[in-house]
């Protein structure tokens, strides 16, 4: 008897958890394609191999017992389930998991300067363990505190900002919104977290970038009400976009079990997606999307489960949920969260030490974060899994 070959399409937490689900179980064979010459690796470490505290070698994630393929896929030929890759290669499927991340959100393509500042290498992201590697770099370079200008004020804008302050950098960070953040934090999260960058970064928040310029000595930034930024290295953090082969292209569509839809995968069974790549339109939440490390790889392990439960190699795992944590450390304060916290809070739980909000949608509690309030927060992850509030 032959056995189903359940093909997975990317190697980071989604892939990889989605993966270690199906290894084991008899019947079935498991492959794992990667990007070309990438070796797998944390993208939780990544932000520390920036920092300077990780080496980029202990980033490197252990695979599962499957076959894996470094070679980055073109296409998903959905009719005659068969992938293309880059080499030429074509690897067919019985079933597949479309797990291939996201990509920084670009900026506007328009803007005066960008492209110089880029081929300058002055101009970074921070997605990537490639791009953690380049500021490390540059950072080093300076052999100085580093002037550095940081455009974005979500989690991983903020943590960076937290963390090359305390190395004794000078950090200018720009926002667009008057309040960033709050997609991440919730609103009275964020207003505490911009009120600790206001006391130890130079913030311009509610600004824009109008144009870059390389100088003799500085990367010079001018935001939309004149300001002159210096700085030695530019980092935007906007947040990321889906990213898949064809004939998805931006993200894939899928429903509360994770399947896939769309013209070309509408109907066709066992092709599920799951974590950055995945937007989801559910009875639950509606059309959302989560991108950080934890979610993504349980919404791998799930969309196994499923694909098990498809096979009928095991219970159905209903319809996912989000109640994954995440945890940072902002200028010395633990900021936890759990679940979907880009919800509207209904609850403000305050204490001397603690300070934890609940995110509700209609009348169900689907999110808590929190500040120096691990336990609280994680206690409200706990009350999601068993599906109470």
């Amino acid at each position: 008897m032959t056995a189903h070959h359940a093909v997975i399409l990317g190697a980071g937490a989604a892939g990889t958890a989605a993966a270690r689900a199906l290894v084991g179980h008899a019947g079935i064979h498991t492959t794992i394609i990667g990007r070309t010459g990438e070796t797998p690796y944390s993208r939780m470490l990544i932000k520390g191999v920036a920092y300077g505290s990780v080496e980029p070698g202990l980033t490197r994630l252990p695979l599962p017992d499957a076959d894996f393929i470094a070679d980055t896929v073109e296409i998903v030929e959905t009719e005659t389930r068969e992938v293309q890759l880059t080499s030429g290669r074509t690897v067919a499927y019985d079933s597949l998991i479309v797990a291939t991340g996201s990509r920084p959100r670009r900026l506007d393509t328009d803007l005066p300067g960008a492209e110089q500042a880029a081929r300058a290498g002055s101009l970074f992201t921070l997605h990537s363990l490639d791009d953690a590697v380049r500021i490390r770099e540059a950072v080093l370079a300076c052999g100085r505190p580093a002037r550095i200008a940081i455009y974005g004020a979500g989690l991983i804008a903020s943590e960076t900002a937290s963390a090359l302050q305390e190395q004794g950098h000078r950090i200018s960070l720009i926002a667009r919104s008057e309040l960033p953040g709050v997609a991440a934090f919730g609103r009275s999260v964020a207003a505490r977290i911009a009120a600790d960058h206001r006391l130890r970064v130079a913030t311009h928040f509610g600004r824009t970038i109008e144009r870059i310029r390389l100088d003799m000595d500085a990367t010079v930034v001018t935001l939309d009400d004149g300001t002159d930024i210096d700085a030695d290295l530019v980092i935007f953090a906007l947040g990321t976009t889906p990213v898949a082969p064809a004939p998805w292209g931006i993200g894939v569509d899928v429903d509360d079990r994770l399947r896939a839809h769309g013209i070309r995968a509408h109907g066709v069974p066992n092709v599920l997606a799951a974590g950055g790549t995945a937007v989801h339109h559910d009875d639950h939440l509606g059309t959302w999307r989560i991108d950080h490390w934890d979610d993504g790889a349980a919404q791998g392990a799930h969309a196994a489960q499923a694909l098990l439960h498809s096979l009928g190699r095991g219970d159905d795992p209903g319809p996912y949920r989000p109640r994954s944590a995440h945890m940072a450390m902002i200028h010395g304060r633990v900021v936890a969260g759990v679940g979907f916290t880009d919800r509207p809070e209904d609850a403000l739980i305050e204490g001397v030490e603690e300070f934890v909000v609940v995110h509700e949608h209609g009348d169900t509690v689907v999110g808590a974060s929190g500040i120096d309030a691990v336990g609280a927060v994680y206690q409200w992850g706990q009350r999601l899994h068993e599906g109470s509030s």
